[in-house]
């Protein structure tokens, strides 16, 4: 059976249509264990085109007609957390969006040189106001590199994330629900599903 993720029809696609990158958070670490199929079972069931997991990890793409990814989010949170029995916060963005969050990077050829961690990007459901970037920012160590961009942060670990003293989980306190990719993985996505 075919659900609409904003209408009262199955979702048809026209030439406006938009190719979606999903990230969810938490899947396939500790007990949330989805195989591909169960992971993209939502999504087709959905009636959306060219759906494609990556890695097995919670990176999803797909193409729909809908233009706004503040719409998409609470619709597929709801439907993820029936089909897979837990709750699951989505992060969906487009590949334009992808594209302007890791190029050109923010940080200088020795910033970058430098670090033996690969490169981070967080992304988040809102950007955080400025007091609270402010009092991310404070907590970052200087050995380690962060720049906060619209929806997400690109964090520069200089000796890698489980080496690295900052503070994850307090910083998801403070701006919300995230979740965390590597940069290289992002642009593989791009790569291989945008054009």
């Amino acid at each position: 059976m075919a659900r609409s993720i904003g209408h009262d029809e199955t979702v048809t696609y026209i030439v406006g249509s938009v190719r979606w990158f999903v990230f969810l958070r938490a899947v396939n670490a500790g007990s949330r264990r989805l195989t591909n199929e169960a992971l993209l079972a939502p999504f087709v069931d959905l009636g959306l085109d060219r759906v494609a997991a990556y890695q097995a990890a919670g990176n999803i793409t797909f193409v729909a007609e809908e233009q706004d990814a503040g719409l998409l989010e609470p619709r597929l949170d709801g439907v993820l957390a029936e089909d897979y029995g837990f709750d699951v916060a989505t992060f969906v963005r487009s590949g334009a969006e992808l594209s302007a969050a890791i190029d050109p990077l923010p940080f200088s050829e020795a910033q970058l040189a430098a670090t033996e961690g690969r490169m981070q990007i967080t992304f988040l459901r809102d950007a955080p106001d400025a007091d609270t970037t402010v009092e991310v920012m404070a907590l970052v160590p200087d050995d380690d590199a962060v720049v906060f961009g619209p929806r997400h942060w690109l964090w520069l670990p200089r000796t890698g994330v489980s080496a690295s003293e900052l503070p994850v989980s307090r910083i998801e306190q403070l701006v919300g629900p995230m979740t965390m990719r590597t940069v290289g993985t992002v642009q593989r996505m791009l790569d291989r599903f945008a054009s």
